[in-house]
């Protein structure tokens, strides 16, 4: 009994484990925007350039796009990714076109791809934003 009980525990560990899913390396990673529609984001390098953080185990994310923070969830299904309930500050600012679009196309965003230290957010086959580690 003893050992039934260490193997179910062990069993549903491993199972539930936020280390082994296909996201456990966008833990502690600041994703910057790099690109949108196939259009280089120009960085500043300051607080302002838009970006986009990870919480894995709870399968939430936060950032900001320009302008305002934003959070929101986010579910994955193979290589499958969908992003909901976005909610954001309301700043007006200079850089507020740039959030809208950039807000708008992460909610059609329905596929995934990692090359190297970037994630390429896509729908269908077509590349929307393409986010890089820093």
């Amino acid at each position: 009994m003893k050992y039934l009980l260490l193997f179910s525990v062990s069993v549903f560990g491993f199972c539930c484990s936020p280390k082994l899913s296909p996201d456990a390396g966008w833990y502690r990673q600041h994703w910057v925007v790099v690109e949108m529609k196939g259009v280089p984001v120009q960085q500043s390098g300051g607080r302002r350039d838009a970006y986009i953080n990870f919480e894995v185990g709870e399968k939430k994310f936060n950032g900001n796009g320009g302008c305002n923070q934003f959070n929101g969830n986010y579910s994955l299904n193979n290589r499958n990714i969908t992003f909901s309930q976005v909610t954001r500050t309301k700043m007006s600012c200079e850089d507020i076109e740039f959030e809208n679009t950039f807000l708008s196309v992460l909610g059609t965003v329905n596929r995934y791809e990692i090359a190297g230290s970037d994630i390429y957010l896509k729908r269908k086959n077509e590349i929307l934003l393409i986010l890089r580690a820093k």
